[in-house]
């Protein structure tokens, strides 16, 4: 189910707001009537799927490999493949 609760409502209940994401709710956090944040139930499996498919983290990823092509580092995949760990 989505819920709408307002900044203020959850400063001042947030142990209720975490009650109803831990039972599946989801809540659409608003200030001032606009939409600003979504709190979503999320299990330990999911916090890497989620880290890892996030926009930011993807595009810190990509600054991170073209400076290591600038300075001639090789990728942890081409080392992992020269010790034999990759099929």
């Amino acid at each position: 189910m989505l819920r709408f609760i307002n900044v203020r409502e959850l400063h001042t209940q947030t142990p209720k707001a975490m009650l109803m994401v831990e039972r599946g709710e989801k809540l659409i956090v608003t200030k001032w009537g606009k939409p600003k944040a979504i709190l979503l139930p999320l299990n330990e499996e999911e916090i890497e799927d989620l880290v890892l498919s996030s926009r930011p983290f993807r595009k810190g990823i990509r600054a991170v490999e073209k400076e290591a092509g600038r300075k001639g580092w090789r990728s942890l995949r081409d080392v992992r493949k020269e010790l034999g760990l990759d099929a």
